[in-house]
């Protein structure tokens, strides 16, 4: 084991609708731990319920919702996090598209539920994941209109926290002129582009652990 690995601790957040299966590469060097959205009501609700996991050892690796929640709980901390890994973030969702798109997603939610769980994850992931994930309808619905609508710009302008965002160029769901956003908010924020989508579904445990050794304050 390389000197420090052993006392950081990596917590990750995924996103809406998904599960930790998607960490399921990173460096098992590390420890790792993962936090299952609760789907409370608010992102901050969110946040304050995973403060007690955190300490000056943890980065934190969320991804979409999951960096939001992230970004919120590092704020709040009084035991800030050594670092945030993000992918796909974005500082408020809801001006990241057009309101009829928005309103037509929410409204095929009402509708169809479980139908448009299984196309936005085949749309996100191209394959089936979580599948064993159960998920309730109206506590799923109200935490992503939390997401959607909370705008954390003064979060991100004020947080002391290193941080990177991973952006992918083909990303669908959040625009890569979100990460641009991001940074122009918190020029202290490193950007990474990974030519892939929504997530970089083709990382390696060493891509993984490149980031994570930056965070760390050490060379790969």
């Amino acid at each position: 084991m390389e000197p420090n690995i052993g006392r950081t601790k990596i917590l990750t957040i995924h996103g809406w609708a998904f599960c930790e299966e998607v960490f399921k590469d990173l460096p098992r060097e590390y420890s790792i731990h993962h936090y299952r959205l609760e789907y409370l009501p608010t992102l901050k609700e969110e946040a304050l319920n995973l403060l007690p996991l955190i300490d000056e050892n943890t980065i934190l690796v969320g991804w979409s919702a999951g960096a939001s929640v992230a970004l919120l709980t590092a704020y709040l901390s009084n035991k800030k996090p050594k670092g945030l890994l993000l992918i796909g973030a974005t500082s408020h969702f809801g001006r990241a598209w057009k309101k009829s798109y928005i309103d037509r997603f929410f409204k095929d939610l009402e509708t169809n539920f479980e139908g448009k769980i299984k196309e936005f994850r085949t749309t996100v992931w191209g394959k089936p994941i979580c599948q064993n994930l159960t998920l309730e309808k109206e506590k799923t619905i109200n935490f992503l209109r939390s997401f959607v609508e909370t705008d954390l710009s003064k979060v991100v302008e004020e947080l002391k926290v290193p941080t990177i965002l991973l952006q992918g160029k083909k990303d669908i769901i959040v625009p890569p002129k979100e990460a641009k956003k991001l940074k122009s908010l918190n020029p202290n924020f490193e950007i990474f582009y990974y030519d892939g989508g929504h997530f970089p579904k083709e990382f390696k445990p060493s891509d993984w652990k490149k980031f994570l050794q930056k965070l760390e304050g050490r060379k790969s």
